[in-house]
């Protein structure tokens, strides 16, 4: 067992796993420097301390399945915006990788472009499992619960009036549309939001 413990020990010396770093995200301070441009009602960036910095782009007037192929940036879902809500879409090959990173209490902050930020904490992670996966009008199956939604059903439940939404795609057996990530987070409010 020994002489086992020490060929293994040789054998990852010689032969170490390949460890890719996880890009640096800067300080809030900077990030907030880097995405403003003046415009106090158009947001420009999404922070997670120690996960991400991403800046937010919109959706091109009428395209609301337009997903940017932007690494470093999330896309603003028009349609959410239209039910009081923030949609962030990323696709989970870029920018949505990072988002299977967040946890539950997670503070995350929204930068205006006039430097204003607004929190937001985690609430919820959903996990979808979608039934024609490249199909925007198919149906889901809730992973934890079995409940199967439509297109319609799934969106109302996700865009609740003022909440924040991340939402990204579940790449799993070689299909990197298999089902659909999302992540909710409600508004910190202004008592606590000095808190953080």
């Amino acid at each position: 067992m020994y002489k086992l413990l020490i060929a293994l020990v040789a054998v990852l010396l010689l032969f170490p796993a390949r460890v890719e770093a996880l890009p640096t995200v800067p300080p809030l301070a900077e990030f907030i420097t880097e995405v403003m441009n003046g415009e106090g009602d158009e947001l420009r960036g999404i922070y997670a301390p120690g996960v991400f910095a991403y800046s937010v782009v919109p959706q091109p007037a009428g395209d609301d399945v337009y997903v940017s192929t932007r690494e470093d940036a999330v896309t603003q879902f028009a349609l959410a915006s239209r039910y009081d809500s923030i949609g962030l879409l990323a696709h989970n090959f870029l920018a949505g990788e990072r988002f299977h990173l967040l946890k539950t209490g997670q503070v995350l902050y929204l930068i205006y472009g006039d430097g204003r930020t607004e929190p937001f904490v985690v609430s919820r992670l959903l996990r979808f499992q979608a039934l024609a996966p490249d199909s925007v009008t198919g149906h889901f199956v809730d992973l934890e619960s079995g409940q199967h939604l439509s297109t319609p059903q799934l969106f109302f439940m996700m865009y609740d009036k003022g909440n924040l939404v991340l939402q990204t795609c579940i790449w799993k057996d070689g299909d990197n549309a298999w089902g659909r990530f999302f992540i909710i987070a409600e508004p910190v409010p202004p008592l606590r939001a000095g808190m953080i």
